[in-house]
């Protein structure tokens, strides 16, 4: 189970909804195995926000890791993302957070793509989403797991 970050392209009046609907529509889409454009960009990007990462190039699927957070920037046949596990709370849930909107600039600058954050259900660059908000989900999420004698595998 991870925290998630979509990207999407929305049309002038289009809901979150909407795109995301779109964006699941194409899954029938033929697969894509070319190298991301601006892949290196991305790249670059991360491991100046993150540091060491380790990149896997299998097409159609591109991904960076950040083994320290868990944090994946990921390219699948043309569709970005970025992933977090539900390891941290607090202030480390926090820190997360913030590396999730450095990374979500990141990506947007590079690919033109907004970040939405389906959790919180605002756009990760907007004035609404807050690392804040973020972490209290992490925060959540780790109380729903304490209660239920889930711990970090």
């Amino acid at each position: 189970m991870s925290y998630d970050i979509v990207f999407l392209r929305r049309e002038p009046g289009q809901s979150w909804e909407d795109a995301i609907n779109m964006l699941e529509g194409q899954d029938d889409a033929p697969t894509n195995l070319a190298r991301p454009p601006d892949w290196d960009q991305v790249v670059a990007g991360v491991r100046t926000l993150l540091g060491e990462v380790s990149v896997l190039a299998s097409p159609p699927a591109w991904e960076i890791y950040h083994e320290p957070t868990g944090i994946q920037v990921s390219c699948f046949s043309g569709e970005w993302s970025i992933t977090v596990p539900y390891w941290s709370v607090g202030h480390a849930a926090s820190k997360i957070a913030g590396d999730l909107r450095g990374l979500s600039a990141i990506v947007h600058a590079s690919i033109g793509l907004d970040p939405y954050d389906p959790q919180v259900g605002d756009a990760v660059l907007s004035d609404l989403w807050t690392p804040e908000r973020a972490a209290l989900v992490f925060d959540q999420v780790a109380e729903s797991f304490k209660k239920q004698g889930i711990t970090r595998g």
